[in-house]
């Protein structure tokens, strides 16, 4: 029952960075877009739903602690987001919105595909970091209504949106919205990797110069 609680928790999450990724590509300004994107990861803190981008960056920790299961934790959680992307596009592919979006989606991610193995891997050292930044603050200012919660988030998101850093849970759900399976699974692999480290590297840095 455990891992199936984390499964459905993941799958919502994915969903909804799939509804963040529809509304930012309905939008022709791309700062308006980055913003609206936004609405899925808020969403995902808010109802403490399982995302990888938000959970991988706490692996040192969980390992230091010697809860090791929580590997599998991250597994499970980002095998249940590519559901949950997958859904999303599936069912938005059913309505009019996928003859708006579909075409504009697959102009990105062949711009995406034409990358090197190295820039995946770099893009998304560079997207873990910021969502380690938006998440954990988001979770340590929460409890004090601290407004600076909500604004790490949407920061968060708009400036890897805007820089072009690579979100692994994002792209599942632009690859699959524009069919593509097999050519993605390396870049895909690379990005989730590189969200890993990123999202690992604030935490490395700070038990490196953490004062006992």
């Amino acid at each position: 029952m455990k891992h199936l609680k984390t499964i459905i928790l993941a799958i919502s999450a994915g969903f909804f960075i799939g509804i963040g990724g529809v509304v930012s590509l309905m939008q022709e300004n791309k700062i308006a877009g980055a913003f609206l994107f936004s609405i899925g990861l808020l969403t995902i803190l808010v109802f403490k739903f399982n995302l990888y981008t938000g959970m991988v960056g706490y692996v040192l920790e969980s390992l230091k602690k010697k809860k090791f299961e929580y590997l599998l934790t991250v597994f499970l959680v980002w095998l249940g987001n590519y559901m949950g992307t997958a859904l999303c596009a599936g069912l938005i592919r059913l309505t009019p919105l996928a003859d708006k979006i579909v075409p504009k989606c697959e102009t990105n991610v062949q711009a995406k595909l034409e990358n090197s193995w190295y820039a995946f891997l770099i893009l998304g050292i560079f997207c873990g970091v910021l969502m380690f930044i938006a998440v954990d603050t988001y979770k340590k200012n929460i409890e004090k209504k601290d407004f600076l919660c909500v604004v790490a988030v949407f920061m968060g998101v708009m400036v890897f949106i805007l820089a072009g850093f690579e979100h692994s849970i994002a792209d599942m759900f632009y690859f699959t919205l524009t069919g593509h399976f097999v050519d993605i699974l390396l870049p895909l692999l690379l990005i989730t990797i590189g969200n890993a480290l990123g999202g690992n590297l604030i935490p490395i840095i700070q038990e490196l110069t953490y004062e006992k």
